[in-house]
């Protein structure tokens, strides 16, 4: 499976080292417990499910988004960070307490991030209400870029678990040709007596007492041989379907994996 950029990698990518990267750098520990507060909630409510690399980088990337979205409103880039605190609020919300600079003055920034499960993934979320006498600037530009990692994040997470289930296409059906390989044709025949839709053909004895041999001719070598040969129908499809197709099962799937490495490729 191909490698994602981790969390860390999409914050070095940040193009300028203005107040909203300092902010991000003095909150990483916060980041880090609310998104081990997630985790705890969904193995809470989704005990059967695993818990893969793309949800542990998703959820930090949507959690520094919002905490983004909801301070990167007030800022400008040339303001300046002059303190910053979190803390936990007594009803186990996060309380994000600031003093910005700008223009000589300095300013409170108060924020509270509050917890705000649902009934599903989708919904969990922190909802920030922030109080500043700071105006709004309405900034959006590096909200707008962990929109986009979001974005590319989760069609990373597609391609690769469609490149998986190529994958685990191509282990099983290296498995089954190792393994029918190695069958001969009364092993093949003595499998398929198994299948609900097998035909096991009478004794030409009950053939003659059914009164059913002048459909073979009343030659019960004929009989022999049109049994026969439909046993060598039988094993042949067998070999087709449990070798033969599965053989170019494998050949497609390796192909689509390629397309699909080319496509996570492109967006690495």
């Amino acid at each position: 499976m191909a490698n994602i950029k981790s969390y860390n990698q999409f914050i070095n990518e940040s193009k300028e080292n203005d107040i909203m990267n300092v902010i991000l750098d003095s909150l990483e520990q916060t980041i880090t417990e609310m998104a081990a507060e997630i985790e705890a909630w969904f193995r809470e409510k989704f005990p059967k499910n695993n818990i893969t690399k793309y949800d542990r980088e998703s959820w930090r990337i949507t959690l520094t988004r919002d905490m983004v979205k909801a301070v990167e409103k007030y800022t400008l880039p040339s303001d300046t960070l002059v303190d910053i605190q979190s803390n936990n609020g007594n009803k186990g919300n996060i309380e994000i307490i600031a003093k910005i600079q700008r223009d000589g003055e300095v300013y409170d920034f108060r924020t509270e991030a509050i917890y705000a499960g649902g009934r599903n993934i989708q919904v969990l979320h922190y909802r920030y209400i922030t109080k500043t006498r700071l105006p709004k600037t309405g900034n959006s530009t590096l909200t707008k870029e962990y929109d986009a990692k979001y974005k590319k994040l989760s069609k990373l997470e597609k391609l690769n678990t469609e490149l998986k289930q190529y994958q685990d296409r191509i282990t099983k059906a290296k498995e089954d040709i190792v393994i029918n390989s190695k069958m001969n044709d009364d092993e093949i025949i003595q499998a398929l007596r198994g299948d609900d839709n097998w035909y096991e053909w009478p004794t030409w004895a009950e053939i003659v007492k059914r009164d059913a041999a002048k459909n073979y001719n009343n030659d019960e070598a004929y009989y022999n041989q049109q049994m026969e040969d439909s046993f060598a129908k039988k094993i042949e499809d067998w070999k087709y379907y449990g070798i033969t197709r599965k053989e170019r099962t494998i050949e497609i799937a390796s192909k689509e994996i390629v397309k699909l490495q080319k496509k996570i490729d492109a967006l690495l």
